[in-house]
Parts: structure tokens; sequence; C-alpha cells
């Protein structure tokens, strides 16, 4: 596979930013972040006052432009009243959604006096500087930390295949750190660099299904696309899917069990979140993350790696 790398970030001082998404379905994606930032002793700040960035709703067409701007505006102001400096995102739609109120706000000058209104009236500071990044990119330009604690299960002998969130690299492409927009490569790399066998498969960066607005507006995109993107993994017959996205990580894993009838899958193939699975090669329990939970079952591939239960 190409590459076309950016310089690896130099990162710490991370402001996590959480996932509606993960925290509703998945909150073993969150656990398994800090997890993975404990161990490798980054500083980090779990804010209990950060909102939603109300994705699903702006790009739905639901939630107006200027409440979006103002309420994400809020949650970068956050940021400064921190120890910590750098917004890191778990799901890409909060990545993109707060990138693309940066730039407007910074370019819009009446849209940045509607919204520094508002924020007056909440009686917060106009703060929207800290620069935001997707925990993937945090976990390639830490591999070195990672790959020392990562002792107990490698990833030798493990085929694995990858799906990057579209929101992560259609939008700001420019910020991609490995690859390119049309082919990130982010995930490839953090799991080569671990021993891994990453697998290409024909549909690697067609949507996950999901769509947001286009599954909306068209009944039958889901199903259409996620028979597609199935179609393509099975033929490459991976142990596992890795993903970047909470809410790809739910259409690929509960879609298999739920469409079983209309997704032409055969055998169930697991999925994991990438802080899920670098949790579970350095040790962490899969009770206690919550990775148990998920609904194509895990069992084959867990015992692959000899992870204890």
């Amino acid at each position: 596979m190409n590459q076309n790398e950016a310089t690896p970030l130099a990162l710490d001082d991370y402001y996590l930013f959480k996932s509606c998404v993960a925290g509703a379905v998945y909150p073993s994606i969150e656990l398994s972040v800090k997890y993975v930032l404990d161990r490798i002793e980054a500083n980090y700040t779990d804010d209990p006052k950060q909102s939603s960035c109300t994705g699903f709703g702006v790009y739905t067409g639901v939630v107006p432009l200027e409440t979006n701007l103002a309420l994400n505006a809020r949650n970068l102001s956050l940021v400064a009243e921190t120890t910590t400096k750098n917004v890191v995102c778990t799901c890409p739609s909060c990545y993109n959604n707060l990138k693309h109120c940066q730039k407007l706000l910074s370019k819009e000058k009446n849209l940045e006096k509607q919204t520094k209104i508002v924020l007056k009236k909440l009686g917060r500071n106009y703060n929207i500087d800290p620069p935001i990044y997707h925990v993937s990119d945090v976990f390639l330009s830490r591999i070195n930390d990672i790959n020392k604690k990562t002792i107990k299960h490698p990833l030798s002998g493990i085929k694995a295949v990858t799906h990057h969130g579209c929101h992560y690299s259609k939008f700001f492409f420019k910020d991609i750190i490995s690859g390119t927009f049309e082919q990130p490569t982010v995930l490839d790399r953090i799991l080569e660099l671990m021993g891994c066998d990453v697998i290409d498969y024909s549909e690697q960066f067609l949507c996950c299904g999901g769509g947001l607005h286009s599954s909306l507006i068209e009944g039958k995109y889901n199903i259409e696309t996620l028979n597609r993107k199935f179609s393509s993994i099975k033929k490459v017959k991976p142990d596992i899917i890795i993903t970047m996205c909470p809410n790809c990580s739910f259409n690929f894993d509960h879609y298999q069990k739920s469409l079983e009838n209309e997704l032409d899958i055969g055998e169930r193939i697991p999925v994991l979140y990438i802080s899920e699975l670098l949790a579970l090669l350095m040790g962490a329990n899969i009770e206690d993350l919550g990775i148990n939970m998920h609904a194509v079952p895990l069992d084959h591939f867990i015992e692959k790696l000899k992870v204890k239960k």
C-alpha cells in the first residue's frame, strides 16, 4: 500500500471530546481510549461539562447553523479552562463538525459576532483556537509508546481489514496524517507497526452504509451499501474489522445480526474500534471494558489473541 505520510504529530495534553453514539451504544470505546492513554502516561481531561457536538442533527438538516456554531464555540471554550490544549475526538463526525465550526467562525465575521454575543450571555470566554485531532492520529503519533506497553498479546498472525470514517478524511483532507483523503491509511499504519497483517479489499473506502442524510432520503441505502461492503470484506476472510468511528462500528456490528436475512454475509465477522483493540493488546479485561457486549461475538478472535476473559 502506497503511503503519503505527514510527519507524525508529537502530542500530549488531550481534551477528550466524547461521542454521543459511543456513550450510548459502545461505552467500551471511551473506556478503552482512557485505558490506552493511562498506560502511555498521557495527560488528558475528561470534562463532564462537554456536550454533544450535535453532528447528527447538523448533517441530517435538523440543527440550524447558528445553533451548531454557538454550542460548539462553548464546547471549545471549555478547553482553555483545563490543563490540556489538544481536542481529541473519538468520532469522525465530531472531528469534522468541530473543525468546520472553527473554520466558519474564523472566516465569517457576522457569524463570529453572533456567536460571541451568545457566549457572553452564558458568561463564557470566546476561545475557539485549540487544535482538533482524531484519536487515531494520537495513537499513530504515540505508536512507539504504545508498542512498549503492548507486550501481552501480539498481533502477529492476525488478519484485519480497516474502515476509515468518511467524515475523518473527506472534508479536511489536508490534515490526514497517513495516506490521502481518498485512501486514508491511519488505521493500517497503526496495525502494521504492531505486526498485524492488514488486507486490502475492493470496497475499502466505501461508506459503511450510515450515510446520515442519504440514509434518510433513500430507504435502501443502508442495506445496498452494506451488502457491497460485506461482499468485498468476506472475500478476503479477515479475523477482524477495525474501525475509527462509533457509528460505523454500530453499522458493521449490529446490522450483521439485525439485518441477517437482508444481508448476504454468511459467517459473522467481529468488529472492534481501534482503541478497543489496543486496550485488549495492552492487557485490559474484556468484561471491565464491556467489549463482551458487542452484537457479533468476539470469542474466536479473543481465543486467537489468547486474551483472558
